[in-house]
């Protein structure tokens, strides 16, 4: 029985340690945020509705393992793609791995720089589990403790944007259960969200807490409830839950809405949802490389598309929102066919 009784405690110690044994109220999770200027909401205006001219802090607190190929490295015989499988692959070295990623992945001076070459805002890709323990699922339940100190890195980028007069768009990259069929999603395989109730309320529970976290922090800009979501038919009551969530809490922090790669048709469902829930704005992602049509078009005839189709779009939606719309990530990346065999230092 003594053996029985210790082999009971060391799994029931784990379980505490790792899964979802406590539960951090809204005082401890800002407590670990770190001490950030006080709120002025005079200046917080400039920075919400200012034109953003931006870049993205990518694969910080949402790994990606073409970004963050050092700490991929050392596993790629096992071929981690979401932060979850490399959390796997880490196995007890796992938190102590992901703070020196945190504590180095970016520093102060590359704040100085983003604003002395014009940058006023950088959109920063969270993944819902940054919260820690209490606010996990799956591969990231079983390592939610590794994330305990994670919101004092989220701080220390917001204060040093800060520092700088840059606005932080909270953009949180992955839902439970992925909302996507790509890693960023923080899941490998099939997006699992949308056909899981318990999925969305752990989402909706974890913005509650990402509300509460940045409503009043002056130069954060808004908060991105979700990142290039497939255009699921779920995906427009999804957002109507979410919104009422955050506005439940803060009636002006502006909420950012990913457009299920379907720019006009969630322009539309936007300015329907503004009458109820005020400041939104549409993310838009414009990419030349991926769609298969893309991969065998030559430089040229990807410019007359951009110009002729792409730039009418955004136009169009820009003024249907009343200009409420960003282009949160694009590329000018092409597949080598599009080069026809020129030199694409001539092309670009």
């Amino acid at each position: 029985m003594g053996l029985l009784s210790d082999l009971k405690s060391k799994v029931s110690g784990k379980l505490s340690a790792n899964d979802n044994g406590h539960h951090p109220d809204h005082d401890e999770l800002r407590a670990r945020l770190g001490s950030l200027p006080p709120f002025d909401p005079a200046k917080a205006q400039v920075f919400r509705y200012r034109k953003q001219y931006g870049v993205n802090l990518g694969s910080m607190f949402c790994l990606e393992p073409w970004m963050a190929t050092d700490i991929y490295k050392e596993y790629h015989d096992q071929g981690p793609e979401a932060e979850g499988d490399l959390l796997e692959c880490m196995g007890d070295c796992c938190g102590e791995k992901m703070k020196a990623h945190w504590d180095s992945w970016l520093v102060r001076a590359d704040f100085e720089r983003m604003s002395n070459i014009g940058i006023n805002a950088v959109r920063l890709p969270l993944g819902y589990w940054v919260l820690g323990r209490g606010f996990a699922a799956g591969k990231y339940k079983r390592h939610a403790a590794t994330y305990d100190e994670a919101l004092h890195y989220v701080g220390r980028v917001v204060a040093w944007a800060a520092e700088f007069d840059i606005g932080v768009l909270v953009d949180i990259h992955a839902l439970p259960g992925g909302q996507n069929f790509d890693s960023h999603s923080g899941a490998t395989g099939p997006p699992q969200f949308f056909d899981s109730r318990k999925f969305q309320d752990l989402a909706i529970k974890c913005y509650e807490a990402f509300t509460h976290l940045f409503a009043s922090v002056t130069n954060v800009v808004g908060l991105q409830i979700v990142n290039e979501p497939v255009d699921n038919p779920q995906l427009e009551g999804f957002y109507e839950r979410a919104l009422t969530q955050v506005r439940s809490q803060s009636l002006d922090l502006p909420v950012y809405v990913g457009d299920g790669w379907n720019l006009a048709k969630y322009a539309a469902v936007v300015k329907r949802l503004r009458e109820r829930f005020g400041f939104i704005v549409v993310d838009t992602h414009q990419y030349w490389v991926f769609r298969p049509e893309e991969q065998q078009y030559r430089v040229d005839q990807l410019t007359r598309e951009l110009w002729e189709t792409t730039v009418p779009e955004l136009s169009q939606a820009s003024n249907e929102l009343d200009g409420n719309l960003i282009v949160g990530e694009y590329s000018s990346v092409l597949a080598n066919g599009s080069f026809d065999g020129e030199d694409p230092a001539k092309c670009m």
